[in-house]
């Protein structure tokens, strides 16, 4: 692995150290991100070409949706599309103004366009024209979140110690230890099958039946399920159902009105998400092979990742200095990622015999309605 490739793959670790800690803040809508994972990206403008920045991006999307087990879901195109056009919106801002321009200008900029990409995207494949209704709060928050962080950025580069070592042509941080895991290909097909089967099924009911049963297989797949987000996606889906309404009148708030139609298709939409997020749970823990240079660099960032966020676990001080310390101890591998087995022990029958149930509900929901 060339020293281009690990630190490509490094960067790309650095971001989702700081996607997993912003992941357990509780969000109003599962897409919506303070933009902490940001940081690295704009500490790299200026010292990055635009092929291993391209790189950089994607792997930070896909890196994300690996670990928070969205990648095969609605909510990676959203996280995609975010990324990619404030990626390179910001580092195209960079290269036009240069010293022009500092990190705080840049990154209201790029979280500007990212919560526009991320609104229309949402749009398209789960919320429908309701979600601009969230406009205002998506983009007042994203200003003010990425003035916070550009500041932090501009503070970091200024007191941290890592940026002076890293931002040095000489820089590698050192090949990790890779460790190959197993790939469980009846698991992939499996869930394969399934999510083909959450996109045909219809109705709130049916779609219910198949979420306990996709959560059923996420257990069996040793993957640890979180009750939080789908309920506030579920949350978020039906107060934008007052801004759609359809069908009999339920109640009404003012010039708003809840109908049964408009809570039936948020209840439809958000169940629909909901089993898809299970079920690329599941999937993500088969092992899934990807082939090619970005799969060498997929699996070399995440050796990172495990890296960096056992170095952030020993390492003690302000959240400035555990962030510099880890850097410090992943770069010199002075910890290896500790790998655990236990999604690896799922029952691959069981988990076959219960997608074999979903198939069976998501075809008699199209024959019962």
């Amino acid at each position: 692995m060339s020293p281009t490739d690990r630190k490509i793959s490094f960067i790309a670790a650095s971001t989702l150290l700081l996607s997993s800690l912003e992941y357990l803040i509780p969000k109003p809508l599962p897409f919506l991100r303070l933009g902490l994972a940001n940081l690295p990206l704009l500490l790299v403008l200026q010292s990055i070409d635009y092929p291993p920045y391209f790189f950089i991006l994607l792997l930070k999307a896909i890196g994300q949706g690996m670990v928070s087990g969205t990648l095969f879901s609605y909510l990676f195109f959203i996280s995609l599309a975010g990324t990619m056009s404030s990626g390179f919106t910001m580092k195209l801002l960079k290269g036009l103004l240069k010293k022009r321009v500092s990190l705080v200008g840049i990154s209201v900029v790029g979280a500007f366009v990212s919560n526009l990409a991320q609104l229309q995207v949402a749009s398209w494949v789960v919320y429908g024209p309701a979600i601009w209704v969230a406009a205002p709060l998506m983009l007042g928050l994203g200003m003010i979140t990425s003035i916070i962080l550009g500041f932090l950025g501009e503070r970091y580069l200024q007191y941290g110690s890592f940026p002076k070592t890293f931002l040095t042509d000489s820089f590698e941080p050192v090949l990790p230890t890779v460790e190959e895991q197993t790939h469980h290909i009846e698991r992939t097909i499996a869930m394969i099958v399934a999510i083909a089967a959450i996109l045909f099924a219809q109705g709130p009911i049916p779609l219910l039946m198949i979420t306990l049963l996709m959560y059923a297989i996420q257990r069996m797949s040793r993957r640890k399920i979180r009750l939080l987000p789908p309920l506030m996606l579920l949350f978020s889906l039906i107060l934008l159902a007052l801004f759609e309404p359809s069908g009999q009148v339920i109640f009404t708030l003012g010039t708003l009105a809840l109908t049964k139609g408009s809570i039936a298709l948020a209840l439809t939409k958000g169940l629909r998400l909901i089993a898809l997020l299970s079920a690329s749970q599941s999937l993500v823990s088969s092992n899934p092979r990807f082939k090619g240079r970005l799969a060498s660099l997929l699996v070399l960032a995440l050796s990172y990742f495990g890296i960096l966020t056992a170095c952030f676990r020993t390492v003690k001080g302000s959240l400035l200095e555990r962030v510099d310390g880890a850097l410090f101890c992943g770069a010199k591998g002075t910890l290896q990622a500790v790998h655990s087995s236990q999604n690896e022990q799922g029952s691959s029958v069981s988990i076959i015999i219960t997608t074999i149930l979903v198939v069976g509900i998501s075809i008699a929901s199209r024959v019962w309605m």
